[in-house]
Formats: C-alpha cells, structure tokens, sequence
C-alpha cells in the first residue's frame, strides 16, 4: 500500500510518500492553475497511491477571489484525479470532500498542522516546529498539543507565521536600508542574496528571478546593485556581499526574535527545524542559546517537504 501526501502551496507543489520518495515541483498557481490536474495525474501515473492526504496554502493566492473559493477549486482538481483522498482541517482532523464543500474555510492553510500532529504522533513533545520555505516561516509552539493559532491571520498577530523566506522575499523587506534606504521595488529577491552568500546554489533558487535574467553570482549581484539604484560596476563586488551579509544578518535576528518569543511564552528550548532554509533556522537557534534537532537528520532530505510527508504519515495511520 502506497499512501502520498500532497502540499499544495502558492508557488511550490511538495509530494512526499511514507518511504521517504519525494518531489519539489516549482508551480506558481497563480500561472499555472490550469495545468493542475495534469501535473496531479502525473504524479498519480509516477507513484500510483492507494490513498492520498493532502494540505494546501495555495488557497491565499489572489487567482481566486475568496480563500473559500480557492480551497474549493483545488479540492474539485484533486478529486477528478484521486480516488481516496484526505483533507487535513484546521483541527488537525482528517476529513473527506464532502466535509470540504461544507465548511471550505476550515481546510485553508493547514499544512502546519500536518507537521506538528505527525511530530507529536511519532511521540516529539515540548518543541517549537520551524520550517523555512521560499516564501514563509512557520514557528510553531508544541507541547503535548499544538499550541499555535489555528487561522494564518491569528498566527501572524501571534508571531507563529514569519512571512518571509528563502527564496522568493523581497529585500528590502528585511533590510530596508543599507548605507541608503533601499528601493522598494521588485528589483531583487532572497535567492539573490543566498546565491552570493554560497548557502545555495544558482540551480537550488527555483523560482523565477526578478528581471528575468540569470541566477549565477553575477546576475544577482548586479539585481542587488538594482536596489540602491545602481549598476554593479557603479559600487563593486564587495559592496554588494556586504549587503548579501547584512541582508542574511537581519533574517536571522527576525528570526531569532520569533523564536524568543515563543520559546519565553510557552517555555519551549528547542527547534525543531526543516525546510530548505534550515541553514538559517540553525543558525538562528544558537543565536538565541536554544537546542538545536534537525528534521533532515532525522528524517532524511524529505525535511524539504516535510509537511506532504507529514500528510502520508497521517494517512497511513
């Protein structure tokens, strides 16, 4: 019996089996919806699921007019594709489609709550869960139960979801100034700046550049140079790694921030950490003297998906 969890995200499509066999597929919904169901049948055709759990966030893109819409028009896709499929509810609760044309509200966001209840069931207890994607961080409070705000909007006021990461973040969202304010345009994003960092490589930034051009060193450095309104021959290399460093220095200080917080509210003194941004989850923790438990030692690369592979689990029990 093969069980297979789907994410279903705004811009990334994570799908992960039991075993641990997973994909990451790059896909903007709010490009590509119409392609959904063929890439769902493709993925159906690659790992050929007995019963299949699924989560999204893809509900909160402006495609679709209402959240409740969104959450009905992806479940409708999933269903013309699967025969046995599950939905996670903002309960943490395994429901079916009909449960979903119901209450559709009550299935938006819920891929953390995938996460957690699969870490607390595999017997985790007093943690903070923390995935870093390209797009979000989830910071989430865990003792013998979920502790977190149940609505993204509840756990934005609460500081249980960081709307940045590591790839698609505008930067003069996290440093709105360098040696100048920095330009509040479109002109360079996080993957920038973690290719000229080295954390990640041109192949590992995934989603499409701001101008359009190239992901090696020099494309982002010169899209960098873009944000103080400049060429980069105008202010050099090293001006602009010294802005890459800054950048990456005041994300780990929000993220340290987030996690003292939550770790004093609910007396909480380790992470545990997944996601393609763990590198700066880890980080972030020894600044804040937490512990440290990565999810990719311990699960394996799925870490990467972790809530899709949370869903298989979930759906397998």
């Amino acid at each position: 019996m093969c069980s297979l969890g789907i994410d279903i995200g705004g811009a990334n499509l994570k799908v992960a089996t039991t075993e641990g066999d997973f994909k990451l597929i790059y896909f903007p919904i709010w490009k590509r919806l119409g392609e959904l169901e063929d890439t769902l049948r493709q993925i159906k055709k690659e790992f050929n699921p007995d019963r299949v759990g699924v989560v999204m966030t893809a509900e909160l893109s402006d495609i679709f007019p209402t959240k409740a819409r969104g959450v009905l028009t992806i479940a409708k896709i999933v269903q013309k594709v699967f025969d046995k499929v599950y939905y996670l509810d903002l309960d943490g609760e395994l429901k079916r489609y009909e449960d979903v044309l119901r209450n559709p509200r009550m299935f938006a966001a819920s891929n953390w709550i995938a996460s957690a209840k699969f870490l607390l069931k595999d017997g985790w207890r007093n943690f903070i869960f923390a995935d870093m994607g390209s797009t979000t961080t989830d910071l989430i409070p865990v003792t013998d139960r979920i502790e977190a705000g149940k609505t993204d909007y509840e756990r934005l006021k609460r500081g249980e979801l960081l709307y940045f990461g590591v790839l698609r973040t505008p930067v003069f969202y996290i440093l709105p100034e360098f040696d100048v304010p920095l330009a509040s345009e479109f002109f360079a994003i996080a993957g920038d700046v973690f290719v000229v960092t080295g954390d990640i490589k041109p192949e590992d930034y995934t989603c499409e550049t701001p101008d359009g051009r190239g992901k090696d060193v020099e494309s982002c450095m010169r899209r960098l140079a873009r944000v103080v309104c400049c060429d980069l021959e105008e202010v050099g290399d090293e001006y602009i790694k010294a802005m890459a460093k800054a950048f990456k220095n005041a994300m780990i200080e929000k993220l340290v921030e987030g996690m003292k917080q939550i770790s004093e509210k609910f007396k909480l003194n380790r992470i545990l950490g997944c996601g393609i941004g763990e590198f700066l989850l880890r980080e972030a923790t020894k600044s804040a003297r937490l512990e440290y438990i990565s999810i990719a030692e311990k699960y394996g690369e799925v870490s990467a998906v972790f809530p899709s592979y949370a869903m298989a689990k979930l759906v397998e029990f």
